[in-house]
């Protein structure tokens, strides 16, 4: 059998393996920056809205102090996904390998070692893509596990942008209508962030009422391209990518149904029923912020995500891990939207 992984094998694996899904993640946090240090930063841009002042032509100019931004920070929990590879696995025939098995052991043990590895990244993915719903739909994210103090980051975003309906506002209920709702939330948006909201996405059970309203199916085109997920490299043909149901003006419009396994084993949706969001993708300017991983084989520095491979002796076992310490931040809160339409 081959020798262990080492570091500089393991890293352009993890980091060429293609994770499908994560529409959320790709279409509003897209940025990704490494942090030297443990701590990550991150800025939330307060928009200048002032009028330039009238002053004589003979009169000197009016300084105006710069608004800027506000610079937080975070020490970021670890994900730390581990697999143990074990001498029954290597002797087992893998799925998909003939009957009566034709791979060696040493052949079989490079390929769990790239499942684990898929699985590793797929679930740090899964949790990051868990972190934009969360930011997206309440303004915040909380952050809780083993030996980790639980931390609420809010990035402040305006109350109002996050609205729950009750009783006889709420969707299906006489009167109501949702294409005005929404149109008048993007406007919202749009006047708080000062950008155009581009994407609305909602779960199945509130586009219903959304394209039954007589208004949206007059105005909703749906013989035209969509772009927002194309771009990103999504099709309706991958897991837990978007359906693309048309666009009105410029905005498109999604319903997605993606889930999750909460940690007692449980199905979740990453959009929970009745759940609308929009954003502005230029507005909002999300970003993946990673702090250092403070292991030696990294020379404590920074990493999007840190894989390594070593052998314990008694009892005999070989370990893959991969680590990250990540936190999603969006500049511009405000340039989102959430509703709880039932």
């Amino acid at each position: 059998m081959r020798d262990l992984y080492s570091v500089e094998e393991l890293i352009p694996m993890v980091e060429s393996l293609a994770i499908p899904g994560n529409f959320l993640l790709r279409a509003f946090f897209p940025e990704v920056i490494e942090f030297e240090s443990e701590t990550v930063y991150f800025d939330r841009v307060i928009d200048d809205r002032r009028l330039a002042p009238f002053v004589s032509p003979l009169a000197p100019g009016k300084i105006q102090q710069p608004r800027g931004y506000q610079t937080d920070s975070l020490v970021p929990a670890y994900l730390k996904p581990k697999n143990s590879i074990r001498g029954n696995e290597v002797l087992r025939r893998l799925p998909g390998e003939p009957l009566g098995g034709r791979l060696s052991p040493g052949e079989r043990r490079d390929r769990i070692v790239l499942d684990y590895l898929f699985a590793q990244r797929q679930r740090i993915e899964r949790r990051l893509e868990w972190m934009a719903s969360s930011i997206l739909r309440t303004g915040a994210v909380t952050i809780a596990g083993d030996d980790y103090p639980t931390a609420v980051v809010s990035f402040g975003r305006k109350g109002s942008l996050t609205k729950v309906l009750l009783n006889t506002a709420r969707w299906g209920e006489a009167g109501v209508s949702p294409f005005a709702d929404v149109q008048r939330w993007i406007d919202e948006s749009s006047s708080e962030s000062n950008s155009a909201v581009n994407l609305v996405v909602m779960d199945a059970l509130a586009w219903a009422p959304f394209i039954a309203d007589p208004a949206t199916e007059k105005s909703l085109k749906r013989d035209l391209g969509q772009n927002a997920a194309i771009a990103l490299g999504l099709t309706a043909n991958l897991p837990g990518s978007p359906v693309f149901k048309g666009t009105i003006g410029d905005v498109e419009f999604y319903v997605y149904n993606d889930v999750y396994e909460d940690d007692a084993g449980a199905t979740q949706k990453l959009l929970p029923d009745y759940t609308v969001i929009g954003g502005s993708q230029g507005g909002i300017e999300g970003a993946q912020l990673f702090g250092a991983i403070l292991d030696p084989e990294n020379d404590y520095g920074a990493a999007r995500l840190f894989p390594k491979n070593w052998i314990q002796q008694d009892p005999a076992a070989e370990f893959i891990m991969t680590q990250s310490a990540p936190i999603l931040a969006p500049k511009r809160v405000n340039a989102t939207f959430a509703a709880t339409v039932r």
